[in-house]
């Protein structure tokens, strides 16, 4: 009788536990780069819309129309009438960074942790608790601190204003 070609039962069992370990190999580096991938688009993400609220915040602040048009000046909220007499306010409601225009709420950015309004006066130094409207404001600039917060990950932003009109 000749012999009959084929795999025996334990060569078949060493090639699917060997093919079992590169696939788990393979699953665990491509788990990887998902996940990188994942971090990512979240830090884009949330760079995208820190950038465009501070951008925006700055620029705004920039305008406002003259030193007794500062309403609310608080670590937290900022409220001003601008060259243009519309009244401006930026608060942070739960994780929603909230720009009102004339009583109208707009969502500037979302997923904000945290939002520290910094006031200074002439001199640089900073203000605890800035005179604000009817008199005459003493704050020269404003540092706008946020951080949005995403699946655990933190982006902080920061940028500096200084209105024109004062």
């Amino acid at each position: 009788m000749g012999k009959t070609r084929g795999f025996t039962l334990i060569e078949l069992v060493i090639v699917i536990t060997i093919i079992g370990i590169i696939a788990g190999i393979a699953g665990f580096i491509l788990s990887g780069s998902v996940d990188a991938w994942i971090f990512k688009i979240n830090r884009n993400d949330m760079l995208w819309d820190g950038r465009l609220a501070i951008d925006r915040m700055t620029r705004e602040i920039r305008a406002v129309k003259d030193r007794s048009s500062i309403i609310t000046a608080s670590s937290s909220q900022f409220r001003f009438i601008d060259t243009n007499d519309i009244d401006i306010t930026y608060t942070l409601s739960s994780a929603d960074l909230n720009r009102i225009e004339s009583g109208t709420s707009n969502l500037l950015a979302g997923n904000v942790s945290g939002l520290t309004l910094t006031y200074y006066n002439a001199s640089g130094g900073t203000i605890a608790l800035p005179t604000v409207s009817p008199s005459e404001t003493d704050i020269k600039r404003v540092k706008i601190n946020i951080t949005l917060t995403k699946n655990g990950e933190n982006v902080y932003l920061q940028s500096q204003s200084v209105p024109r009109n004062f």
